[in-house]
């Protein structure tokens, strides 16, 4: 199975990048700070995740079983949601690093004005279900 939420913010950062158009200079100092407030806003979602773990991956293997999204999990999930969650999990454990949260973080955000609202919603989720099933949609957003 492939690395879930990895997978997620590269399909957001890609999406992102074919949008991409020069800016005047008024325009690229927004952008500029809004850069970096998106990248504070991304790692503090994604070690939000990590905090919750235990809600958060079952919750995203679900999207992405709804979604099948990568193809073949939706049929993966119904045979062996458990093992998939447990796998999942596994590689959350390396991808929720802080080095690899800062390397996925480096990429901008697509779609950020549409959903920085959204996120900062769900990042001041305090109970972990709440907050897994408000950020999971917005990542599940790239998948379509």
């Amino acid at each position: 199975m492939l690395h879930l939420f990895a997978l997620s913010l590269l399909a957001l950062a890609a999406c992102e990048g074919a949008e991409a158009k020069p800016a005047p200079a008024t325009a690229q100092k927004t952008a500029a700070a809004n850069a970096n407030a998106d990248h504070d806003l991304c790692v503090a979602i994604i070690q939000h995740s990590r905090t919750c773990t235990d809600q958060y991956i079952p919750t995203l293997v679900d999207a992405r079983a709804a979604a099948d999204h990568p193809a073949g999990i939706k049929a993966e999930v119904a045979s062996n949601r458990d093992g998939v969650i447990t796998q999942a999990k596994q590689e959350w454990a390396t991808d929720s690093t802080d080095a690899n949260i800062e390397a996925m973080c480096q990429r901008p955000m697509p779609n950020a004005d549409a959903q920085r609202d959204n996120a900062t919603a769900c990042q001041a989720q305090t109970d972990c279900t709440a907050f897994s099933q408000c950020i999971v949609p917005i990542l599940a957003t790239a998948w379509h």
